[in-house]
């Protein structure tokens, strides 16, 4: 092939093209036969030949992706994470470290989801499988990855439901991922079809995550066993006046950070929920002649009841003794008021 026929071959490839119309008849490539440049023609024609064969070569690859026919290996340094992160960080995750032990023993069994990047040429942008990516660059191994076309909103959706399907993200990293998506513009159907919820679960989702700094967010981490109830109250508790400061002590101590995520909740709760018991209501039960004989105080989750012994002072005890008599008619009435 001619240098200028290589080069006319290079500018000329199409997506869509077939190389084999390129291909040169066996007398045309004895004619070439007969004449051997050498030097720095030689060379300059080697690399144009080259330059077509890597075009052609590109153009097939991201034909290939962009159809998403097939699952394709890059190397972890060509693929950035999403534009929306999805998980709280964890210094001792059990489950990412068998993860890791999981791939060097068996390899990925299951490929990423990536799509070409939408501002950098030649790299792509994760939708799902960031803990795997990880994994790979960790052990210096390729990634499986299936690349497809996907716009921001393709994008977050596939990221959510993905989590979804699989390791399930724990209330707060729902409720923080619900906010990134708000922050970014993202109207209430597409944060329900990422995180597959209604428009009721979106509305205490983004509750939560407005109710709580970031700061104690991060500081607690996932807590996946907390669960919606608490993390509800704990966004009432920290709005209270004079709360700032102490939280800020609290997740700043060497003890805090030294506890699991789990167990950050409990004790930042626990710390929160005594500060607040003078302001916790408390209640009276007199009896007919006005005699106030119990006093009743209601928290987060429990009841206390003070008998007063100086107005009746056995009253406590058989109000004890009668506790089974009394949790039989309590559920023969359903277990409600």
């Amino acid at each position: 092939m001619k240098r200028k026929d290589a080069l006319r071959s290079l500018l000329s490839i199409q997506p869509g093209s077939d190389s084999a119309d390129s291909e040169n008849s066996d007398e045309e490539k004895s004619a070439e036969a007969e004449h051997t440049p050498s030097g720095a023609v030689r060379a300059m024609g080697l690399s144009l030949e080259k330059l077509t064969a890597d075009a052609e070569t590109g153009r097939l690859l991201k034909q290939r992706l962009t159809q998403g026919l097939q699952v394709v290996e890059l190397t972890p340094a060509e693929v950035d994470p999403s534009f929306i992160t999805d998980r709280l960080a964890e210094p001792e995750d059990v489950d990412f470290a068998a993860l890791i032990e999981s791939i060097k023993t068996n390899g990925q069994l299951v490929p990423i989801l990536v799509r070409p990047h939408p501002d950098q040429s030649a790299r792509f942008q994760v939708a799902y499988g960031h803990r795997r990516l990880r994994v790979a660059e960790i052990l210096q191994l390729k990634v499986k990855a299936v690349v497809r076309e996907l716009n921001d909103e393709e994008m977050v959706i596939a990221q959510g439901k993905e989590n979804n399907d699989r390791r399930d993200l724990s209330f707060i990293e729902r409720a923080v991922f619900a906010q990134r998506l708000e922050d970014k513009g993202f109207n209430r159907n597409v944060l329900m079809a990422a995180l597959s919820v209604d428009k009721h679960e979106i509305a205490k989702l983004l509750s939560v995550a407005h109710s709580i700094p970031m700061a104690i967010v991060q500081s607690i981490g996932p807590a996946p066993k907390a669960g919606r109830p608490r993390w509800l109250a704990l966004a009432k508790l920290v709005n209270g006046r004079g709360k700032e400061r102490k939280i800020e002590g609290i997740i700043a101590s060497e003890s805090f950070r030294a506890l699991g995520s789990d167990r950050k909740f409990d004790a930042l709760f626990a710390a929160i929920s005594e500060s607040r018991k003078d302001d916790r209501p408390i209640d009276h039960w007199a009896d007919p002649k006005g005699r106030r004989i119990v006093r009743v105080e209601r928290a987060l989750g429990r009841t206390k009841l003070f008998f007063d012994e100086r107005l009746e002072p056995n009253f406590g005890a058989h109000v004890v003794d009668n506790l089974s008599k009394l949790y039989s008619e309590f559920k023969s009435r359903g277990g409600e008021d």
